[in-house]
């Protein structure tokens, strides 16, 4: 039987049965030791485009985690400053693009891995907007001193590619495709290169070479005039690149207190919390699979790798995918969002999409852009699922439901021309071509389940909605009524 065919016997079952078919998983996978796992252990990517809360899942299993632990760690893998990961602390929310969430828990490690790509002065002013959100900074941060740069020469260039290419789209202007670029071209500037005691040297030359990049683009692209993204607390701030003097009096202010956050040891750090196997450790993903470099529709791609599958990468080797037993993809439970260029084929419900863009405040954290609003894509999950092998999923916003707004799910494409069944591939041609075909679930009353703690207690029509997603997309481990540390519902025990 091929998958749509299962996909739609297993819809009509769920539809049809005047009884629930919900399997709640009958223990936690964090503490499985079977098969080479490594227990008290889980990462956290996206199943689908990014944005569907995976910091506030995150921030939700460091809590659950660290009931019982005085020490936890929480490793941020990839990504930088084009991240937005929020959570409700206390009342307060909770906004971190290039910091772990683990930042936000008591006795945690949070840390900024080699995975990724840091801009010094975003990251300490994010810090500091977190530390005047709480009161103080609950976490430890500790930075590989290994993590390249993304600076605001890197802005400047991917600003003028963007121009040459896209008229000005396609990314957020935080320098992550040429910053990660720069990697691949052996030309990066590290975080040990700016503590280095000759760093001015080096980032001379540094500054020089991307003022010849930019400026070969032609007279209006100066590097010391040209306009970049600065993080604060309002959207779209801008700021000038400045000379070579004002670049470097920026990075010396910022040198002295990168220092005391970073270490020279990560690899032992990690290898040491890793055997300890009763330290609880969680990985934190940002963006997700559909905009990998290679599973990504262009130009809607990032340049890092957001899938568990590539964890190692970050990790000295260490940290393995086929030892974390907990390999958690988050999704909105009754929607997909989708910001960028890409136009999947779909049912578009414009009356459903702008409720939901409002009522859920669907905009990019790093850019403030209204996001598309798609049903759940069950090919589109499966070729992601493929390529990430995350093993379970979290069902975020399932409060996003009315009981008189039917939810849409797409089972199959078929071919605009044949007719035929046509799989999803990561290519617009490709997607021009297809037609989405969809069945239609029963809504439920999304104040109500916002009070639901376990998974019997959910609405029946929640209920089937929720068993079709674990029995076509991976098992469900947890779902969540909101953004608060609480508004969790569990499918194990604690």
């Amino acid at each position: 039987m091929d998958n749509s065919k299962q996909i739609l016997k297993t819809y009509k079952s769920l539809v049809n049965s005047s009884t629930s078919n919900l399997k709640p998983l009958k223990k936690n996978p964090v503490k499985n030791t079977k098969e080479n796992f490594r227990p008290n252990c889980l990462s956290v990517e996206d199943v689908y485009f990014g944005d569907s809360g995976k910091g506030s899942i995150v921030a939700k299993f460091n809590e659950i985690m660290g009931k019982k632990n005085k020490k936890i760690f929480s490793l941020r893998y990839n990504g930088g400053g084009n991240a937005g990961h929020e959570c409700l602390i206390d009342g307060k929310m909770v906004t971190t693009h290039q910091l772990p969430m683990g930042i936000v828990k008591e006795n945690c490690t949070a840390i900024v891995s080699r995975g990724m790509l840091i801009h010094p002065e975003d990251l300490l002013t994010e810090l500091n907007m977190v530390k005047q959100t709480l009161g103080g900074i609950p976490g430890e941060l500790l930075i590989d001193d290994r993590v390249s740069l993304g600076l605001d020469t890197h802005r400047a260039l991917e600003s003028a590619l963007n121009f040459k290419t896209t008229g000005g789209r396609g990314s957020t202007g935080r320098g992550i495709a040429t910053g990660y670029a720069a990697h691949y071209l052996r030309i990066p500037v590290t975080l040990k290169d700016l503590l280095a005691s000759d760093w001015k040297e080096r980032f001379k030359a540094h500054y020089q070479l991307f003022k010849t990049l930019v400026e070969s683009f032609g007279k209006d692209f100066e590097l010391s005039k040209l306009d970049v993204a600065s993080y604060g607390k309002e959207k779209g701030l801008k700021r000038k690149v400045g000379s070579e003097k004002e670049f470097l009096e920026r990075l010396e202010s910022v040198r002295l207190k990168m220092r005391k956050m970073s270490t020279d040891s990560m690899y032992y750090i990690l290898r040491d919390a890793w055997n300890n196997s009763s330290t609880p450790i969680t990985l934190e993903g940002a963006q997700g699979a559909g905009i990998d470099p290679y599973h990504g529709v262009y130009p809607d791609v990032t340049a890092s790798r957001p899938m568990s599958r590539n964890i190692n990468d970050s990790t000295y080797n260490i940290v393995l995918p086929e030892n974390i037993p907990l390999r958690v993809a988050v999704m909105k439970t009754t929607y997909m969002s989708s910001v960028g260029r890409r136009v999947l084929p779909t049912i578009k419900d414009a009356k459903t999409e702008k409720w939901i863009q409002e009522a859920f405040d669907e905009k990019g954290r790093s850019t403030g852009r209204l996001r598309d609003i798609y049903p759940i894509s069950i090919p589109i999950a499966h070729y992601l699922r493929v390529a990430a092998g995350y093993t379970h999923i979290a069902a975020t916003h399932v409060d996003a439901s009315k009981m008189d707004v039917p939810i849409k799910v797409v089972t199959h494409y078929t071919n605009k021309k044949t007719g035929e069944e046509t799989p999803y591939l990561p290519y617009q041609d490709h997607l021009d071509k297809l037609v989405a075909n969809v069945v239609e679930f029963e809504g439920w009353d999304g104040e109500k389940v916002k009070s639901v703690k376990t998974p019997g207690r959910l609405p029946k029509p929640a209920k089937d909605y929720l068993s079709f997603l674990s029995e076509t997309i991976a098992p469900i481990a947890i779902a969540t009524t909101g953004p608060g540390l609480d508004d969790y519902i569990p499918w194990f025990t604690e």
